[in-house]
C-alpha cells in the first residue's frame, strides 16, 4: 500500500520581530505567503498542501489565503506545533510529512523532491537538509514519518519538543536519520524572514527575477556573482 505524503506548510501570526511578515507584499502582485505557496505548488513528487495555524482569531486571516490557492487550511493547538501536525496527519491519513515553514518564500521544489527521494531510498524515519547545514538558510526542508512523530511525542514532553516539532528526533539515536548535504557549504547565507532587513533583501531578490517567480536556488547563487547586493550573508 502506498504511503500518503502532503506539505504541511507551518504559518501562524503573532511575531513580535516582524508583525504580519506572511502577508507583506513581496512584489506588486503576491505577498510573502502567495509565494511560498506557489513554489511549493511546484513540486512534482508531493501534491497535497496543507496550511497548518492555530485557532487564534489572529489566524483567521489564513482562510482566505487557502481559499485562493485552493489548498487545505488545518488548525490545532496554538503552543503545541508538535501536535498540532500530528493531529492533521491522523486526520487526513497522511503516514509522511513534508515539513516547511512559511518563513521561507523562495523554498526550492526541487529541494523538496531530492529530500523525498532520499527519504524513500535510504528508508529514513527522517530526512532533512538541516541536521548539517551546507544550504542557504530559507531553504529548509523535512521529511518525516508520522510514526516517527507520534514516537518522540510519546517519550519527549519537553516544551522544547513541543515547540520545535523534530528536536527530539533531531538528537535522539532512536530513529534512522539522513542529512542532504549540498557539495559546497552556502549555509552562511541567510534567505528566511524574520527581520525586516531579510524583508528588504528578499523583496530585492524577487525584484531582481521579475517575472520569473520560480527561480532556482542555484540562480541566485549564480546571480550573486555579477550582483553583489544579491548576498546576504548571516550575522553570527
Amino acid at each position: 500500500m502506498k504511503k500518503k505524503i502532503a506539505i504541511f506548510l507551518a504559518a501562524r501570526s503573532g511575531s513580535k520581530r516582524l508583525p504580519n511578515k506572511h502577508t507583506l507584499n513581496i512584489n506588486l502582485n503576491y505577498t510573502v505567503i502567495d509565494l511560498c505557496i506557489k513554489r511549493l505548488k511546484k513540486a512534482k513528487l508531493v501534491n497535497k498542501i496543507y496550511l497548518c495555524t492555530t485557532k487564534k482569531q489572529i489566524d483567521n486571516k489564513f482562510i482566505n489565503i487557502c481559499k485562493s490557492h485552493k489548498i487545505n487550511l488545518y488548525r490545532g493547538s496554538t503552543n503545541n506545533v508538535l501536535k498540532r501536525l500530528i493531529d492533521c496527519a491522523i486526520k487526513n491519513s497522511i503516514d509522511i510529512i513534508v515539513r516547511i515553514t512559511a518563513d521561507c518564500p523562495i523554498i526550492d521544489p526541487k529541494l523538496i523532491d531530492d529530500c523525498i527521494k532520499l527519504h524513500y531510498k535510504h528508508r529514513s524515519d527522517y530526512t532533512s537538509n538541516t541536521l548539517k547545514p551546507s544550504f542557504p538558510d530559507g531553504l529548509d526542508v523535512e521529511v518525516i514519518n508520522l510514526k516517527a512523530l507520534l514516537k518522540s511525542q510519546k517519550i519527549s514532553k519537553s516544551k522544547l519538543n513541543k515547540e520545535h516539532v523534530t528536536h527530539y528526533i533531531q538528537t535522539s539515536k532512536l530513529f534512522k536519520k539522513y542529512n542532504y548535504k549540498n557539495t559546497k557549504n552556502y549555509s552562511n547565507r541567510r534567505w528566511t524572514l524574520d527581520y525586516v532587513e531579510d524583508y528588504l533583501f528578499l523583496k530585492s531578490v524577487i525584484k531582481y527575477f521579475t517575472p520569473n517567480i520560480y527561480f532556482s536556488w542555484k540562480d541566485l547563487i549564480i546571480a550573486e556573482k555579477k550582483n553583489k547586493f544579491l548576498i546576504n550573508i548571516q550575522k553570527r
